[in-house]
């Protein structure tokens, strides 16, 4: 056999264009389904680790996949707003820690990028995830917001920048406000969703929301034009004139308030941390009533529904690749058929000198192993590199 797999590489060289089309022929044929099983794969590793590290996840009843996918990944739209009242209850409870989400609003895009989510959340979000800043610190006061790694990277930001909300209906002109808030760290990558996004306290994301405001102060000196009243007692009262603040500094921050009863502001998710196993089951029991308007739900059990119908792809990919290798063999067929009677003097003249049929059928069979073999290794070459470079791209898709 090794003085017909010398021949065999001496003949496949000899015949390169020949060889090299055959190669590539069967390596797409074998990658193609390789690469996508790889891939898959990585997506599955990618979109279960993240669910996995995540005990419970409270929302307004609907969709469930888009629940998870919205306090997971936040990009899915919630299917409703819940309250405050409601991450109050379960601290209360002492079952375990509520941590709110307030995901409904993107920074302003910039030329060639687009906006990111601002996600409003608590302190006790980046102890529960790890995050830690590489430069500057975490959000303390009012308009302060910390943004992920990718995100500081694509929208050139640094500490000390201001970075500007955008109102969800440019158009609607009593509508919310944008918000310039000021970026006091940068947080260091984790390879997840959180690289992504900007993230403030939920105060701040009220006020994006117009919940709460900050304004002049109008008094004696403020201009006539601006007051709607103005009593004999100084009660005054002003009209629309009077635009909020668009920026939260040290000036301006003690004039910022919110209207109404702070339970009753709304949220688009919490993340619920239970204190124990039993903690997690009542937890559980407390919204298994399809009646209540608050659901909660365990993420790696709807990810993996997901999963079920996002690897239906993968069978599809599977049947059409064993359809494209049928009629890759057919061709690889034809083509050493004719090979074969191209090669009839060439066989003929080998048996002249001495070549049994059998070592003529060894040739053969180490030429198609040559071609099979290297087709298979420039497969999984591809298929490899292919999910390693793109494994940013599979990231950005995924979340």
């Amino acid at each position: 056999m090794r003085h017909a797999f010398f021949l065999a590489t001496r003949s496949l060289w000899w015949n390169r264009g020949r060889s090299l089309t055959i190669v590539l022929s069967m390596a797409i044929t074998i990658g193609l389904p390789v690469t996508v099983h790889m891939a898959l794969r990585q997506f599955q590793q990618e979109i279960s680790a993240r669910a996995s590290t995540t005990p419970l996840i409270l929302g307004a009843r609907g969709s469930r996949i888009d629940l998870a996918l919205h306090a997971l990944y936040f990009e899915s739209a919630a299917p409703a707003t819940i309250t405050m009242a409601d991450a109050k209850q379960l601290t209360d409870s002492s079952l375990g820690t509520a941590i709110p989400l307030h995901i409904r609003f993107r920074t302003q895009a910039q030329p060639g990028v687009n906006g990111v989510p601002i996600v409003g959340t608590s302190t006790e979000y980046f102890e529960f995830r790890n995050l830690v800043t590489a430069e500057g610190e975490l959000p303390t006061l009012l308009g302060d917001c910390v943004v992920g790694s990718e995100c500081a990277s694509r929208l050139g930001l640094k500490v000390g920048d201001r970075l500007l909300s955008a109102p969800r209906n440019a158009l609607n002109l009593a509508g919310d406000y944008p918000l310039q808030m000021n970026v006091t760290g940068i947080l260091e990558s984790s390879h997840s969703p959180d690289d992504s996004v900007v993230f403030t306290d939920v105060q701040t994301a009220w006020v994006i929301e117009g919940i709460g405001h900050g304004h002049q102060e109008v008094n004696a000196q403020t201009d006539p034009a601006l007051l709607l009243s103005n009593d004999s007692k100084n009660q005054m009262t002003a009209n629309m004139g009077v635009l909020p603040w668009l920026e939260i500094n040290d000036e301006n921050r003690d004039s910022f308030h919110f209207h109404g009863d702070s339970s009753a502001f709304p949220l688009t998710a919490i993340l619920a941390v239970p204190a124990s196993e039993k903690a997690r089951v009542q937890i559980l029991g407390r919204y298994s009533d399809s009646q209540t308007r608050v659901q909660c739900i365990k993420p790696p059990d709807v990810i993996a529904e997901l999963l079920t119908m996002v690897f239906r792809v993968e069978q599809l990919v599977r049947v059409c690749s064993i359809a494209a290798a049928v009629v890759t063999i057919l061709l690889l067929g034809l083509v050493l058929s004719l090979s074969l009677k191209l090669r009839a003097a060439e066989m003929q003249t080998m048996f002249r000198l001495g070549c049994s049929r059998l070592t003529i059928v060894l040739l053969q069979l180490a030429e198609i192993c040559l071609l099979l073999l290297t087709a298979t290794g420039t497969a999984f070459i591809a298929g490899t590199a292919t999910v390693v470079f793109a494994a940013d791209a599979i990231r950005r898709l995924l979340f």
